[in-house]
């Protein structure tokens, strides 16, 4: 039941971004104003490039991602249930998905909205953000190693950032 669940959950994620990239009318709503991205071109190049590195070890680091995020809050771990492996690959998946939408995070931001609610039942709570990002950053930095310039770590703190937020303003929005 569980697994059906999440199946679904990332079914529908995977259609709300599709749907946003092939809905032209949505981008054009009156109430949208769309900002530039506050990641430069160059920053965004030093992503991909970084991502492109880790993705051969995908399942390594989703591994050492979720030992480093236990380590750094051991409180979190009984939010998850289930095999680690399939929210490790849903993970990487998920950064492939924003990495791939860097230069427009507009055309995923009702997905990651979704994520962000959908946490909320999961039991996260806006701190966790804060222990996500230090996690991943510390993966990217083992994985990458001297790769993982401070060009590149600052490149990710800010997309981590804007995705973080995103997902944060949806699902604690009633709140503030």
């Amino acid at each position: 039941m569980m697994y059906g669940l999440l199946v679904l959950i990332v079914v529908l994620s995977f259609w709300l971004f599709k749907r946003n990239r092939q809905d032209p009318a949505r981008k054009a709503q009156a109430y949208r104003k769309e900002t530039p991205a506050p990641l430069s071109k160059a920053q965004i190049q030093l992503i991909r490039d970084s991502w492109q590195r880790v993705i051969p070890m995908r399942v390594k680091a989703a591994e050492l991602f979720y030992a480093r995020l236990f380590e750094l809050d051991p409180a979190v771990k009984p939010l998850f249930r289930g095999k680690l492996d399939f929210q490790g690959d849903k993970l990487m998946t998920t950064l492939n998905v924003v990495v791939d939408s860097l230069e427009n995070l507009a055309e995923i931001e009702a997905m990651l909205q979704a994520m962000g609610k959908r946490h909320i039942i999961y039991g996260v709570q806006a701190a966790h953000y804060e222990t996500v990002g230090a996690a991943l950053l510390w993966v990217l930095e083992q994985g990458l190693q001297e790769h993982f310039t401070p060009e590149v770590e600052e490149a990710w703190s800010i997309a981590y950032g804007l995705v973080a937020n995103i997902m944060k303003e949806s699902a604690y929005a009633e709140e503030a």
